[in-house]
């Protein structure tokens, strides 16, 4: 990990001064579930949760390459109940994900990290930008609800788009991903000297040059602090931060997000920050 905090101060060293490839975050309703899919096998997943997906929207020419977290800098992903992975077919990276497993169960609801891809050959789109053709049909006749506060319903366009899935790479964070698999106390991703990376760059499968960097599941409240780099069409990197930005770093308010105005409680966060020190 030290080689990696290394790289992060080696990169800020080149950062350009006319920095302004990063334009937003997306954060897209995906499903909302109901009964019936609260009543499926190995799912436990409450009736009501809504499912995230969050999106590193860049201009064109830009790569993804990283979240991260460092001193002085932390990244987190939090709920104030729990992050919802199917129990019988579940995964925290979407790219050991078959294909022919997204039609089973709630395998598209789980709750994991990505640089772009979801499912072993698919890519993560929004759904306005999905066109409908080879939308998935769901098996267990699941995933039906068409909540119009998650807008598009799956069922009509799931979001996927086949493509290169670009290899998650991770740094500090294998015990810490592990809060996606439904545990006692998977309601907080953390890390202050970590991150998950793309080491090729990570582009947009259409035009509009956005990333999908995770997918969260939760009938609790969502929030999250990002920081984010980003490759630059001259091969030198950008690095935004959600505050107290040092040197050239820039900061950026939509890497701060909460589903309610209610925040988190940031005691849990500070305990189970301390659980991660030992």
């Amino acid at each position: 990990m030290k080689k990696y905090l290394f790289l992060f101060g080696l990169f800020h060293s080149v950062l350009t001064s006319n920095a302004k490839g990063l334009e937003k975050i997306i954060v897209e309703k995906y499903y909302i579930s109901d009964s019936n899919d609260a009543k499926a096998f190995g799912s436990h997943l409450p009736a009501g949760s809504v499912t995230y997906r969050m999106y590193v929207d860049m201009l064109p020419g830009y790569k993804f390459q990283a979240a991260y977290g460092v001193p002085g800098h932390e990244l987190y992903l939090a709920t104030t109940t729990l992050f919802f992975n199917n129990e019988d077919k579940g995964a925290v990276i979407p790219n050991v994900i078959p294909d022919r497993n997204l039609k089973d169960n709630t395998v598209m609801l789980d709750s994991w990290l990505s640089v772009g891809g979801a499912s072993e050959s698919n890519l993560g789109i929004l759904k306005s930008e999905d066109t409908g053709i080879e939308t998935t049909t769901n098996a267990d006749h699941l995933l039906q609800n068409a909540d119009p506060k998650a807008g598009i319903p799956v069922k009509t366009r799931d979001g996927f788009i086949a493509g290169k899935v670009e290899q998650v790479t991770s740094f500090g964070i294998d015990s810490a991903i592990h809060v996606f698999n439904n545990r006692t106390i998977g309601n907080l991703f953390s890390t202050r000297n970590g991150s998950w990376a793309c080491m090729n760059g990570s582009v947009g499968p259409t035009t509009e040059n956005r990333v999908l960097i995770a997918q969260l599941t939760t009938d609790g409240i969502l929030s999250f602090e990002l920081n984010i780099q980003i490759g630059t069409p001259d091969h030198q990197v950008e690095n935004y931060v959600a505050k107290n930005p040092t040197g050239n770093e820039i900061q950026l308010a939509g890497l701060i997000y909460s589903s309610s105005q209610t925040d988190p409680d940031k005691s849990r966060i500070n305990k189970i920050d301390a659980i991660n020190k030992k």
